[in-house]
């Protein structure tokens, strides 16, 4: 498939890279310096130009392109980009937009081809859900909000330390496809042993959390409190979501003018001016009281310094925001509890609007280490009407679950795909290629 990504930034060059493998991709970035730069380093034509310039979309054969990807940092060059390919019969067209404002604005982005995606409503529904759920590291919406994939840790005293995932019992409303040990992910067996400070990826439907509670011995309390750092879009929208929740919510911002507009706007927060890698800024909010810590700054070390202050004073949980990919391995060896991949997240979201040759790839795991791809079933998938059993599936990758309407299947050697199926496939990078020949797409 020809896709034009409009933005070479680190959503456009992240999707580049993933998509580059399977399909012919054209990148529009008007800065020389990453233009040439990229070139370099990615397998795709790179033409450095304005994005919104029909010229330069005539330049990328934007004619005849099956998918555009309009992901640049600049929204009117997005939304005038989107509104030239609609204009010419682009069959599906993503759309990144950071300012709610321009939401309002183009009837362009109520047509059915286009897809709106907004970095803030993503990255604050993905803190929503870790509060409500403060025993996931990270989860994962999938199959239209039917499955969700949740990242857990082995923690010291966990029960199932040293056990083998056999000794668990049969899945019945989840399972485990993959683990994270030492930074490196494998697909288990039976015979895998949990280890402390594993982290293991399970597949199940979305009440089913609580279940693994249970299993893994943990008892939660109660998030009545939480402190932000950072009074951008994203930090007072976070703050405002916990706030109308119940939520007692500080917000920190080292900016006054920032601070003003958040304690004008947010009447039921309160504001503090300051820095937060300041342990007196921190001890003035009283972190050392609260349940959880943001930091939601566009400053990766401040973000990391700043948690790992607060919980140095007592704060009981920690999330930060990073958009450096080398940041994860680091985040996750120290003292902070979540960690957000802005890029990670708004790329996962833009992946599970495009379904290509009848496979979504749907979710890209730890900066790309895994990829969760989900599947329909039709009369051209070479798998259908043959037991798991018999289909022999690639190392690395690992049938995880079916749906058949609204019944949710765990598959074993004796499933058999039927027609309209719909299932999803946790694979390692190098596995992907296999898996979607296998399935005959």
């Amino acid at each position: 498939m020809h896709i034009v990504i409009i933005g070479a930034g680190q959503v456009g060059s992240f999707l580049a890279r993933n998509l580059s493998h399977e399909h012919d991709i054209v990148m529009i970035e008007k800065e020389p310096e990453t233009a040439t730069r990229l070139q370099e380093s990615l397998d795709v034509l790179i033409i450095n130009g304005e994005g919104d310039n029909p010229e330069v979309l005539k330049e990328a054969h934007i004619e005849r392109a099956d998918v555009i990807l309009a992901v640049s940092g600049d929204d009117k060059t997005n939304i005038l980009a989107s509104s030239y390919s609609a204009s010419i019969g682009v069959p599906k067209i993503v759309v990144r937009i950071r300012d709610v404002d321009y939401l309002e604005y183009p009837k362009i982005l109520e047509k059915a081809e286009v897809d709106v995606v907004n970095p803030g409503a993503i990255i604050s529904e993905k803190i929503t859900s870790l509060i409500n759920s403060p025993f996931a590291w990270k989860s994962e919406t999938l199959a239209r909000g039917k499955i969700k994939l949740f990242k857990l840790k082995v923690e010291e005293h966990t029960p199932i330390v040293g056990r083998k995932l056999s000794d668990l019992g049969p899945a019945k409303a989840w399972i485990f496809v993959a683990i994270s040990r030492d930074a490196k992910i494998t697909i288990p067996t039976g015979e895998t042993r949990l280890k402390e400070d594993d982290y293991i990826f399970a597949l199940g439907n979305t009440d089913v959390l609580d279940k693994l509670k249970l299993l893994f011995g943990v008892e939660e309390e109660e998030i009545k409190s939480a402190v932000i750092v950072g009074c951008g879009r994203l930090g007072m929208g976070v703050a405002r979501t916990l706030s109308e929740k119940g939520l007692k919510v500080k917000l920190i911002d080292s900016d006054p003018e920032r601070a003003q507009t958040a304690a004008e706007t947010l009447h039921q927060v309160r504001v503090f001016i300051g820095d937060a890698t300041d342990t007196d800024t921190l001890k003035e909010a009283n972190v050392e009281s609260i349940d959880y810590f943001l930091a939601l700054t566009g400053d990766d070390e401040k973000n990391v310094l700043s948690a790992l202050l607060a919980k140095n004073l007592g704060a009981k949980r920690t999330t930060v925001l990073y958009t450096k990919p080398d940041y994860i391995d680091l985040i996750e060896a120290i003292a902070v509890d979540r960690a957000i991949s802005v890029r990670l997240a708004v790329a996962n979201e833009i992946l599970s609007l495009l379904h290509i040759g009848g496979v979504a790839h749907v979710a890209l795991v730890e900066e790309g280490k895994a990829e969760v791809l989900e599947f329909n079933i039709d009369e051209d998938t070479k798998i259908v009407g043959k037991a798991l059993k018999d289909i022999h599936f690639p190392a690395g990758s690992i049938v995880g679950i079916a749906l058949r309407g609204d019944e949710i299947i765990i598959p074993r050697g004796d499933y058999v795909p039927k027609l309209n199926d719909r299932v999803i496939i946790f694979s390692l990078p190098e596995a992907v290629k296999k898996v979607e020949s296998k399935m005959g797409q």
